[in-house]
């Protein structure tokens, strides 16, 4: 099963990979593109996210997905819809509606790699598991970048999602373990 893992920056997205591959070793973790981005092309990002970098670990994003397509078992950490997500929140904050914007561009391209997963597993934030007692600086903008992940996968806003091909979304929530078990009780393992 190719699945990835979405949400928010500071939800347990690697927690859960990592916590996932300890009991499945016949899966494989694809890091974060930002990670990969930074620690192994030694590309810099600012701290608050810009549209020009939000497009770097798209193509990125969509490179690994596109690469990984006959990997059988794997599990990404983040996905296309994650930068599109973050994107929409820029361009509110600029006035601009997405779909005027250089990232609407990438929409096919986006439709095209998600026909490569199976399965998006989606962390809200909640109140079991919110991170915002350790994160509360910038708790507004997680909110907000919730909200644009919920307006992408239940709303369908965008239209990045492939009709005959797209992945199953299932949103899970609970503490750490919860999530584990429920990942599990979802791929039946």
């Amino acid at each position: 099963m190719r699945i990835a893992i979405s949400g928010t920056h500071q939800i347990g997205k690697t927690t859960l990979s990592n916590d996932f591959i300890k009991t499945h070793p016949e899966y494989v973790i694809q890091q974060e593109p930002y990670h990969i981005l930074q620690d192994e092309h030694g590309i810099e990002f600012s701290e608050q996210p810009t549209l020009e970098c939000l497009i770097t670990q798209l193509d990125y994003s969509i490179e690994l997905l596109n690469k990984s397509s006959n990997v059988k078992n794997i599990i990404f950490d983040r996905c296309p819809v994650d930068f599109i997500a973050y994107a929409m929140y820029i361009t509110d904050e600029n006035f601009t509606d997405i779909n005027d914007s250089a990232i609407a561009e990438k929409f096919p391209e986006i439709k095209d790699a998600l026909e490569n997963l199976d399965l998006i597993v989606f962390l809200p934030i909640t109140k079991g598991y919110d991170m915002d007692d350790v994160y509360h600086e910038d708790a507004e903008y997680r909110q907000a970048i919730d909200r644009n992940f919920r307006k992408l996968y239940f709303d369908e806003v965008c239209d990045i999602f492939p009709g005959y091909q797209q992945p199953k979304i299932i949103e899970l929530y609970g503490n750490r373990n919860e999530r584990l078990k429920k990942l599990e009780s979802y791929l039946k393992i």
